[in-house]
C-alpha cells in the first residue's frame, strides 16, 4: 500500500502543536470558551507503533526515554488516556472490537501546551481506520476526534490552521515556513480546564485580525503582534515562565509567548539560534527541556511510515 500501511501494523508521526496568538472570544452555554488561534504544527514527533494481536483489547506501553520521569507519571497506560479512549471511541461508532499493541516513543512533553495528547489521539484515529480499513468519512473522523478534545481535529489536518469555536472548527491555511521555534518547557504541567477557569472573562470580544498567510516580511510583522489571552493566567501558576522568557526575548526572538494554555514558551526566530543560546539556556536549569523546531511542511500534520 502507498499509505506504508501492511494490514497488520504501522508507525504513525504525531507532531507538536504551537499557537500563534490565542484570543478567548467568551464562555459558551456549554461550559468551553470560544477562541480564535492559528495553530501550527512542529516537527518534535511522538512516535507511534500501532499493531494488531490476537490477545484481545487493547494493549498500550510507553518509552519514555527521550523525555522523562514526568512523562511517564502524566501519561497513563489505562482507561484515562486519550489513546486509548480515542479506541473505544471508534469501537461504539462501528460496533466492533479492535485488539491492538500500541507502543508509544514520547518526546513531546506532557501537560506542556504542545497538544501531544492531542496528536496521540488523532494518530490513534488515524492507524486504526488504516488499519481495520474502516474507511471513515473525514467528517465522521473530525466529529469523532473533537468529541476527544477540542485540538483533536487539527491533528487530523495540518500543518497550519486558523481554529475557530472551541478549536475543533478549522481552516487549514499555508503559512511562511522559514523559522525556527525554540521551545523551553519547565518541568510542572498545567490543565487547559483550570486555566481556563480563571480567566474572568467580563464581556465578549471580537477576533483579531492577525494573519500569518503572507511572505516572511509579513508573517513575522504578524507574529510581534500575536498574543495569547492564556498567558497571564499560566504565568500565575508558574511565575518563572517571566524569567524564561526574558532569556529567549534577549537572546533574539522575534516575540515570546506561552503555548496553548502553557506552560511551555515559545520564542520565533527568523534564524535558527546559535548552539551556544540553546546550551545557555539549558544551563539555566537542568529540569528544564529545551528544543528546537521548524514548522512542519508535509501535507498533513501527521504521517503514516
Amino acid at each position: 500500500m502507498t499509505t506504508g500501511v501492511d494490514q497488520t501494523s504501522c508507525h504513525i508521526s504525531a507532531p507538536a502543536k504551537i499557537n500563534l496568538g490565542l484570543q478567548v472570544l467568551g464562555k459558551r452555554p456549554d461550559g468551553f470558551h470560544d477562541i480564535h488561534t492559528t495553530f501550527v504544527a512542529l516537527d518534535l514527533y511522538d512516535r507511534l507503533h500501532v499493531a494488531k494481536t490476537n490477545a484481545g483489547g487493547v494493549c498500550l506501553d510507553l518509552d519514555a526515554t527521550p523525555v522523562g520521569e514526568r512523562e511517564r507519571l502524566d501519561f497513563p497506560l489505562d482507561e484515562r488516556n486519550l489513546i486509548i479512549r480515542a479506541v473505544r471511541l471508534l469501537e461504539r461508532q462501528t460496533n466492533r472490537q479492535f485488539d491492538l499493541r500500541i507502543s508509544v516513543e514520547k518526546r513531546i512533553p506532557t501537560a506542556a501546551g504542545l497538544g501531544g495528547g492531542s496528536a496521540d489521539a488523532a494518530a490513534a484515529l488515524r492507524a486504526v481506520d488504516l488499519l481495520y480499513d474502516l474507511a471513515l468519512p473525514v467528517e465522521t473522523q473530525m466529529a469523532l476526534a473533537a468529541r476527544l478534545g477540542s485540538d483533536v481535529p487539527f491533528f487530523l489536518n495540518g500543518p497550519a490552521a486558523v481554529g475557530e469555536g472551541r478549536g475543533e472548527q478549522l481552516t487549514p491555511i499555508s503559512i511562511f515556513q522559514n523559522w525556527w521555534a525554540l521551545l523551553v518547557s519547565p518541568p510542572v504541567g498545567l490543565r487547559a480546564a483550570d486555566i481556563y477557569a480563571q480567566l474572568g472573562l467580563t464581556s465578549r470580544r471580537s477576533p483579531s485580525s492577525l494573519d500569518f498567510r503572507g511572505d516572511g516580511k509579513e508573517f513575522f510583522s504578524a507574529v510581534r503582534r500575536c498574543h495569547n489571552d492564556l498567558e497571564s493566567v499560566a504565568i500565575r501558576h508558574v511565575p518563572e515562565l517571566s524569567r524564561w522568557q526574558q532569556s529567549v526575548r534577549a537572546a533574539g526572538a522575534e516575540n515570546v509567548f506561552v503555548s496553548g494554555s502553557g506552560p511551555t514558551i515559545v520564542g520565533i526566530f527568523q534564524q535558527r539560534p546559535a548552539d551556544g543560546t540553546v546550551r545557555g539556556l539549558q544551563e539555566q536549569s537542568t529540569e528544564v527541556r529545551v528544543i528546537l523546531a521548524r514548522p512542519v511542511t508535509t501535507p498533513a500534520a501527521l504521517f503514516v511510515e
